[in-house]
């Protein structure tokens, strides 16, 4: 803004040009806040068991802890920017982002496109989705133009919105409150934590250029599905129950415990 005036010749010039080092380094609130900033494997695959049912709104599908994506870039995705048939892996492609506060779309934060592998869990969600989920969440068969997660009227999910409504199903199922923006940081740990290469990750979450070298470097499509397969997350069948842990109420866990009934098997 002071800069803006001092190039208007409205000030002569801006008082905010400060030497390094005057401002106090930018730190958290709760130092230690980040380090639980995650959701375990076992916590993503409740979450992509709710999304996956039949009845699964745009809410819960849009829970995009497989992708890596920004919550803007998730709101932007349309069908034709997804390809099932691409092997090993499919592949959703990201070059646009959502603005809630402006209602428009834009690039993405860095100006370029995110090719993201579609984890094979992932891709099971994708297919009940579009083949049940959206035609009854839209009372019409999606076309390719069409969001792959809008909100009941068709159009954009607000970001602020979908946050309210990702706390809802977080609770919902016990787990302790998250933002969305964590499922961004849980894809790139569960990555790293089942021996994914730091390079092939970053090619898929951060893929802008940091140097000139990295201008001469596209990472094979194939490596870049290696890594993705290596998130230990698998689409679970059955159903999800909340366990009361002893001595405590209902809920009160950080971390809800499961029990999976099989529907093959006699209660």
């Amino acid at each position: 803004m002071f800069q803006y005036a001092v190039l208007q010749e409205i000030i002569p010039g801006n008082p905010m040009v400060l030497a390094k080092g005057v401002l106090p380094r930018v730190q958290d609130k709760d130092p230690t806040w980040r380090a639980k900033a995650v959701f375990t494997a076992t916590e993503v695959e409740m979450l992509l068991l709710q999304s996956s049912r039949r009845s699964a709104s745009a809410r819960r599908v849009c829970h995009r802890v497989l992708t890596g994506l920004r919550t803007g870039q998730v709101s932007a995705l349309r069908w034709s920017d997804y390809d099932p048939e691409i092997e090993p892996l499919g592949r959703i492609s990201s070059s646009l982002s959502y603005d809630s506060v402006r209602k428009i779309e834009k690039a993405t934060k860095t100006g370029v496109t995110h090719e993201v592998p579609v984890h094979p869990a992932l891709a099971k969600v994708l297919a009940a989705w579009k083949l049940t989920g959206w035609r009854k969440w839209m009372e019409a068969s999606p076309k390719q133009g069409d969001l792959i997660i809008p909100n009941i009227n068709g159009d954009h999910r607000d970001v602020r919105k979908a946050l309210e409504d990702f706390h809802e199903d977080v609770e919902r199922l016990g787990l302790r409150k998250r933002r969305q923006y964590d499922a961004r940081r849980t894809f790139i740990s569960l990555g790293l934590d089942g021996g994914a290469s730091k390079d092939l990750l970053q090619s898929i979450t951060h893929p802008r250029p940091l140097d000139v070298f990295d201008l001469y470097r596209t990472p094979a499509w194939a490596a870049r599905c290696e890594a993705v397969a290596k998130l230990k997350v698998e689409l679970r069948e059955g159903e999800v129950l909340q366990l009361k842990q002893p001595g405590r109420p209902a809920g009160t866990g950080d971390v809800a415990e499961t029990r999976r009934k099989s529907s093959s098997r006699n209660p």
